[in-house]
């Protein structure tokens, strides 16, 4: 295993590209936006086999055009996908494709999703918004079921305990898409770990948690 960390501003990817080994399982990279669309070309354009894994909005539908077919068979987890084949997030898409002629992505979802708390969070207070302790009582008691993501309800913390989805980009009648390809119900911020171990440990960093495997960083 090896770390290999990017300036922000990076848009020539040759000096890190060509650290990569070649007989890797996979590649796990962390990009979003135009710097996102440069990596996936360029690691194409390098001639680079190996699978892909990356953060979610790596592959955001509002940038997915864009990066082409570079994007192909990149493996994402998101809690969304415009792909998601449920009645809610079907009617969520033809109203945003409507309204402003492409699919939603990651950031319109998320919105929409917020309001859809705000909106129920005021209606258990009949509108009256005078006590902000009661209005943030009743937002963090919003559960939803209908949201176009699926399941969303926040826990103690105030985090989302939500479905995410494995996500593989494909095409499909000439369009890319995240096709949801498995999915890991009522995750919260810590999964699997107990709140308070988890909480006990420092913040993430470059060295934490620690890559006893990795090469130079």
């Amino acid at each position: 295993m090896r770390q290999t960390w990017t300036p922000q501003t990076t848009n020539d990817f040759s000096p890190y590209l060509s650290q990569i080994p070649r007989d890797v399982d996979a590649v796990m990279c962390s990009f979003s936006g135009s710097t996102a669309i440069n990596f996936f070309r360029q690691y194409k354009a390098f001639g680079l086999k190996m699978p892909l894994v990356c953060q979610g909005n790596a592959t955001d539908e509002s940038t997915l055009a864009q990066t082409g077919p570079s994007a192909l068979g990149v493996v994402t987890a998101l809690q969304y996908s415009a792909a998601l084949d449920t009645p809610a997030n079907q009617a969520f898409v033809a109203a945003y494709q409507k309204a402003y002629g492409h699919v939603p992505s990651y950031y319109g979802e998320g919105t929409y999703v917020g309001a859809m708390f705000l909106d129920r969070g005021l209606a258990a207070l009949h509108g009256d918004t005078s006590d902000p302790l009661a209005l943030a009582k009743a937002l963090r008691s919003v559960s939803l079921s209908d949201a176009p993501r699926g399941q969303v309800a926040l826990d103690s913390y105030g985090n989302p305990i939500e479905d995410v989805y494995i996500r593989q980009v494909e095409q499909q009648s000439g369009v890319l898409v995240n096709v949801v390809v498995h999915t890991y119900p009522k995750v919260s911020q810590f999964w699997t770990y107990q709140p308070g171990q988890f909480l006990a440990h420092p913040v993430y960093s470059r060295t934490f948690p620690p890559c006893n495997a990795c090469g130079a960083r």
